[in-house]
């Protein structure tokens, strides 16, 4: 009887991607200070935006996962509405209109991305509550909640 012959899945070094995020946003972004804890990037901030409130963000990134992003202040009731996990958690893009991979750069796309989140969300508090950011084409699931720890620590 022949037994199966096991591949070895290589692992890669996911340090020198964290630390290569991490100089990106840096560079980037000086409001964001950000620190690697068990091979996951995290970064927090405030984003301030002329005529807007000043939010707290924090941002998790295990490498090849969309990276979570969280507004910490202030405080926000958390609904589908405005594309808001109950961790208070966003959702800002479609699964299948991104593939997120060790080499996709945060401050090119989720940076971005809050700072947009954050106004349509200033728009929504002043209009009567019409969400007018993009939507995709299904609501989401708790269960889809981007991920902020790597499966080596889990």
């Amino acid at each position: 009887r022949l037994e199966p012959v096991k591949q070895a899945i290589p692992k890669i070094n996911k340090y020198p991607i964290l630390l290569k995020q991490q100089r990106l946003i840096q560079d980037h972004y000086d409001f964001l200070r950000c620190s690697v804890n068990k091979n996951v990037l995290i970064c927090t901030g405030w984003i301030i935006q002329p005529d807007c409130e000043s939010y707290r963000i924090k941002i998790e990134y295990a490498v090849g996962y969309e990276p979570k992003s969280t507004i910490l202040s202030p405080l926000i009731d958390p609904s589908k509405k405005i594309h808001m996990y109950n961790d208070r958690s966003l959702c800002l893009s479609y699964p299948p209109d991104m593939k997120w991979n060790e080499k996709t750069e945060i401050f090119r796309f989720t940076i971005p991305w809050i700072a947009k989140w954050i106004i349509y969300y200033e728009i929504f508090k002043g209009n009567g509550g019409v969400w007018e950011g993009p939507e995709s084409p299904v609501h989401f699931k708790e269960s889809e909640r981007n991920r902020n720890k790597d499966r080596a620590f889990i």
